[in-house]
C-alpha cells in the first residue's frame, strides 16, 4: 500500500463515526487476510511445523542454504551490497555459511538512512510494503519488504501462538497496543472497535485511566474475548487494576511483545488473568523472530525466519551464554535485503536446549536494550529487571518511572494511590540504594500521571547516560 493511500485511509477512518469505523476496520481486516495468508502461508506453515523438530545442526544447514540465496540475490541486484562486497574483494561464493557472515561489515541504521535507495533490489518493482523501525532506541527508519516477507512474518506469529493451542480464527481476542483506535480526547466509552473477520477487539491504550478500566473488561466480556495481545505495560495496567479490586478475569492466553516483559509484570498478569504469558520478540525490520513455547524455558529463535549473530564490540560472534549485540540477517526479504543488520538490542544464546524437543535455539530475554540500562558513576550497568524488585511490595504506587540524566543521580517518578505514606518512600529508597549503591543519589518525584510515548508505549527506565565499553560509548537514546 502506498504511503499516500495509507494516510488517506487513516484520515477517512479518523473522521468517521464509530459504526463506520467498525466497518472500515473489518474491510482492512479482509484486505490483510488476502495479503498475509493464502497458499504461500499454508505451504510455509506446513514446512515450519516440520522443520521446528529438526535438530539444531539440520536447522543451521537450512539457514546456510537460504543465506546463500539471499547473498547471491543481494550481490546481483542490490547496488549497496555489490559496492560493499566489491570493496572487500568478496563474491557470493565467499559467503556460504553463517560463520562466513563475519567477512561482511555490520549494517547500521545510519547506513540504511544514507543508502536507502541503493538497498532496494533492482528487481523489486513497485509492490513493496512499508514499515518503520522502533523509535524508542533513536530516530526510526523506513523499511521496505516484499509480500513474501509479510507472509513469513505472519506465519511466524501464528506458529508461535499455535504452540499453546491458539490458531487464527479459533478464538475471539483483544489487542491492546499502540494504534489510535478512537479519538484521543474521547471521554466516554466505547474505547474500542471490532475487526470482525479476525474476531479481534481493538482496545485503546490511550484511555487507560482507572475510572475507564471497568468498561474495558465489560467489552472483553461482551465479545467473549479468550486471549489478550498487548504490550507488557498495558496488560500490566489491567492486571494491577484487577489486583486492586481483588478480582480475576480468566483468559486462555496472554501474548506480549514490543517491550521487555519484566518479572513483576509477568507475575501479576499471570495471576490475575489465570493463564501463562507467552512472550515474543519481533522487529519491524523483519530480520528476527523469537517466542516462548509452552515450556517457558526461553525464547525460541525462529531459525527458518532469519539469522541472528550475537557479537562483541569488534562485531565477532561470542560463545553461547555470553551477552552481546544482536546482528540479524533476514532470510525472506528479496525486496530490500538486510544483511548483518545491527538491531540495537542485546541478548545471549542459552547454553541449554528446551525440553519441548524443538531444535530451535533459545535466546535469553532481550532485557538490556541501551535505553533500559542504568549506568553508575563507577561504570556498572544495572538492568531494569533488577530495579523492579524494590517495587514489588509497593501496592500504593499506581505507576512509576525511573529517569537518569547524569551518572550520579536517579529520579523516580511516582503516581501515588490513596494510602501512600512516607513509610512507602523510605522502604523504596532503602531497597533502591541496596541495588544501585551509595555512589548514586536517588530522588522521588510525585506526579499526577506519566505520559505514554507517541506510539502508545510506556517506558519504565529512561537513561540518557551513554554505555561505555572498552573501546566505544553507545548513547542511551530515548524518544
Amino acid at each position: 500500500m502506498s504511503v499516500s493511500l495509507k494516510k488517506l485511509k487513516l484520515k477517512v477512518y479518523g473522521l468517521s463515526p464509530a459504526l463506520i469505523q467498525d466497518v472500515l476496520l473489518s474491510l482492512e481486516g479482509r484486505r490483510l487476510i488476502k495479503e498475509r495468508f493464502g497458499v504461500r502461508y499454508e505451504d510455509l506453515t506446513a514446512l515450519w511445523d516440520e522443520t521446528q523438530w529438526y535438530s539444531t545442526a539440520e536447522l543451521e544447514e537450512l539457514q546456510n542454504e537460504k543465506l546463500r540465496l539471499i547473498v547471491r540475490h543481494a550481490y546481483e541486484t542490490v547496488p549497496y551490497y555489490r559496492r560493499v562486497m566489491d570493496a572487500a574483494k568478496l563474491t557470493p561464493g565467499d559467503i556460504t555459511t553463517v560463520a562466513d557472515l563475519q567477512k561482511l561489515p555490520v549494517l547500521t541504521k545510519d547506513d540504511v538512512r544514507r543508502n536507502m535507495k541503493d538497498l532496494i533490489s533492482t528487481t523489486a518493482g513497485k509492490g513493496l510494503l512499508e514499515g518503520h523501525s522502533s523509535g524508542t532506541t533513536g530516530s526510526p527508519i523506513d523499511i521496505l519488504y516484499d509480500k513474501n516477507t509479510a507472509v513469513a512474518h505472519n506465519a511466524a506469529i501464528w506458529r508461535n501462538r499455535r504452540w499453546v493451542g491458539f490458531d487464527f480464527g479459533t478464538h475471539p481476542y483483544a489487542s491492546l497496543l499502540g494504534r489510535v483506535i478512537v479519538p484521543i480526547d474521547r471521554v466516554r466509552p466505547p474505547f474500542w472497535r471490532y475487526n470482525r473477520p479476525w474476531k479481534q477487539l481493538f482496545l485503546s491504550s490511550f484511555h487507560l485511566r482507572e475510572e475507564n478500566l471497568p468498561c474495558y473488561f465489560d467489552a472483553m466480556d461482551k465479545y467473549d474475548v479468550q486471549a489478550l495481545q498487548a504490550y507488557p505495560s498495558t496488560a500490566y495496567i489491567l492486571a494491577r487494576y484487577l489486583e486492586q479490586k481483588d478480582a480475576y478475569f480468566p483468559l486462555k492466553y496472554v501474548f506480549t511483545s514490543s517491550e521487555t516483559l519484566l518479572d513483576i509484570q509477568r507475575e501479576v498478569i499471570e495471576e490475575r488473568f489465570r493463564c501463562r504469558v507467552l512472550d515474543n520478540y519481533g522487529l519491524a525490520e523483519k530480520v528476527a523472530y523469537a517466542g516462548e513455547c509452552q515450556c517457558h524455558e526461553g525464547h525460541h529463535l525462529f531459525m527458518e525466519y532469519g539469522v541472528t549473530e550475537i557479537v562483541d564490540e569488534d562485531n565477532m560472534t561470542v560463545d553461547d551464554g555470553e551477552y552481546g549485540r544482536m546482528v540479524c540477517t533476514g532470510l525472506h526479504n528479496l525486496g530490500m535485503p538486510l544483511i548483518r543488520y545491527d538491531v540495537g538490542d542485546v541478548s545471549a544464546y542459552k547454553r541449554t536446549r528446551c525440553s519441548c524437543g524443538r531444535g530451535l535455539k533459545l535466546l535469553e530475554p532481550v532485557t538490556t536494550k541501551a535505553e533500559d540500562i542504568v549506568v553508575t558513576p563507577s561504570g556498572r550497568f544495572i538492568s531494569s529487571s533488577v530495579l523492579t524488585h524494590p517495587f514489588k511490595p509497593m501496592n500504593m504506587i499506581e505507576r512509576s518511572q525511573i529517569i537518569q540524566e547524569t551518572p550520579d543521580r536517579l529520579t523516580i517518578r511516582i503516581v501515588k494511590r490513596p494510602g501512600y505514606t512516607s513509610r512507602d518512600t523510605e522502604v523504596l529508597l532503602k531497597e533502591m540504594y541496596a541495588r544501585v549503591g551509595d555512589e548514586m543519589r536517588v530522588d522521588v518525584e510525585f506526579v499526577k500521571e506519566i505520559p505514554l510515548s507517541r506510539n502508545g508505549k510506556y517506558r519504565w527506565v529512561i537513561s540518557r547516560v551513554p554505555l561505555r565499553f572498552k573501546k566505544n560509548a553507545f548513547k542511551n537514546l530515548y524518544e
